[in-house]
């Protein structure tokens, strides 16, 4: 599945219960001998909300949040009936999410309140520190030319693992074109250059709300689509909506002994 490109592999926590979920991750996301994806989804039982999402990024690594993730999770559990309801409630690294399903396959998520740190210069940016659940850095550029241009390649590892950053961060340039429309590009911690990525999109539209750059609510434009983010302010949470798409369904076997893990 994907959300505006931001991909994923999604399994049924029942193929993989005895799995080594980051080798399994790093092998089905490699996308020249696995599958390809951004990240590996398992929508796990929970004792605190209807379901748990299991994240970890391609290289095998978890994360505590992916808004795009949780989208089609949500949608996933309620079409293979993990879920009944169009409305469910999802723990995360990050606390438990409400997610809310409408019938033209997009979600809407209450991400919940932004937390925001001090700002830092580093490679000639300055960023703009902001949780939302896992870490953000932000930078406004003077352009969308700038934005278009940047060698993310270069600069994303460089920011992501900078010793400010102990567990690492999403690195996210951006561009206001309006007051309520805004063109960012991305580099995710522990997958690198994506398509989209949701808790981002949410991380930059507070930013430039909180900076006086826009206003509630924000069309925050990506590479690979468009999503919708409102915030009011000040402890309010964050509400993002955007699609959740299917791409294809089938097996990923085991190279050893050609036998279907999932």
């Amino acid at each position: 599945m994907h959300g505006v490109g931001n991909d994923f592999i999604i399994i049924d926590p029942g193929e993989v219960e005895e799995a080594d979920l980051p080798e399994l991750a790093r092998k089905v996301c490699d996308r020249h001998f696995g599958v390809g994806a951004d990240g590996l989804l398992v929508p796990a039982s929970s004792e605190v909300a209807d379901l748990k999402m299991v994240y970890l990024n391609s290289d095998g690594s978890s994360s505590e949040m992916c808004g795009n993730g949780l989208r089609c999770l949500a949608r996933y559990a309620r079409d293979f009936e993990i879920v009944e309801s169009d409305t469910l409630t999802v723990e995360t690294g990050a606390g438990v999410k409400k997610v809310v399903l409408y019938d033209d396959g997009s979600s809407r998520v209450d991400m919940g309140a932004p937390v925001f740190d001090s700002e830092v210069k580093l490679h000639d940016f300055t960023f703009l520190r902001v949780s939302m659940g896992n870490p953000h850095a932000v930078a406004f550029l003077g352009s969308e030319a700038e934005v278009e241009a940047l060698d993310l390649r270069t600069v994303g590892p460089q920011v992501e693992k900078d010793p400010l950053f102990p567990e690492r961060t999403n690195v996210e340039f951006a561009y206001p074109r309006c007051s309520h429309e805004v063109r960012m590009r991305i580099w995710e911690r522990g997958a690198g250059e994506t398509l989209a990525s949701g808790s981002g999109s949410c991380a930059v539209a507070v930013a430039a709300i909180r900076r006086g750059l826009a206003e509630s609510s924000v069309q925050v434009a990506l590479d690979g689509g468009i999503v919708k983010v409102e915030w009011t302010g000040e402890e309010d949470p964050v509400y993002m909506r955007g699609p959740a798409t299917y791409v294809c369904e089938g097996e990923f076997y085991n190279e050893a002994n050609s036998e279907p893990v999932v």
